[in-house]
């Protein structure tokens, strides 16, 4: 991106304090840390001033969206971070609940040049779901004496393109901490 369009790009964006000003956006796309209180504040919050029209989604990529609020309301939009090597860097799973959005979030996903994934709202919706079980494994081995670069390196030979440990140094150390309670409670 050239300075000149990073400059126009930059305008469009707009600080605000207080969720009145969020009265007239078309969406609201929430990319707050995984704590379900804090996104249940943000969308009773938000909730009470946006109109029943207006798309609101959240990025979790841990947290069931009925927890998080209206379950006829809330959809997911979050934004998965690509390896190094898929070509396009970053995708985009939409986790659509309301089929009257899924058009309006599938021509979002085309826009910003992402490549839309729609798939069913449940804890650790598509990714997390198979990424906890997984990295459980992976450090149980650990536990049992394996060495966590070993098991990267099989994991890549097996063909995923980074192991769980890399995905946690890069993307996800933030939820190891739900590895313990996420099975039990979710799952």
């Amino acid at each position: 991106m050239n300075e000149e369009k990073f400059l126009k790009t930059l305008s469009l964006l707009k600080s605000v304090l207080d969720y009145e000003s969020f009265r007239d956006v078309d969406m609201v796309i929430e990319a707050v840390i995984e704590n379900a209180y804090l996104k249940q504040q943000i969308f009773s919050d938000l909730e009470k001033y946006c109109p029943p029209h207006r798309i609101l989604a959240s990025n979790t990529s841990t947290i069931d969206l009925n927890l998080i609020g209206s379950h006829d309301r809330i959809i997911g939009a979050h934004f998965f971070n690509g390896t190094p090597k898929q070509n396009d860097g970053l995708t985009i799973d939409f986790l659509l609940l309301m089929q009257s959005i899924n058009v309006d979030l599938l021509d979002v996903g085309k826009k910003i040049k992402k490549t839309p994934i729609v798939v069913g709202n449940c804890t650790g919706f598509a990714v997390n779901r198979m990424f906890f079980p997984y990295t459980q494994a992976a450090l149980l081995l650990v536990e049992r004496g394996a060495d966590l670069y070993q098991i990267d390196r099989a994991v890549t030979k097996f063909g995923m393109p980074m192991g769980p440990f890399r995905v946690g140094h890069r993307h996800a150390m933030t939820l190891v901490g739900h590895f313990p309670t996420l099975p039990e409670t979710h799952y």
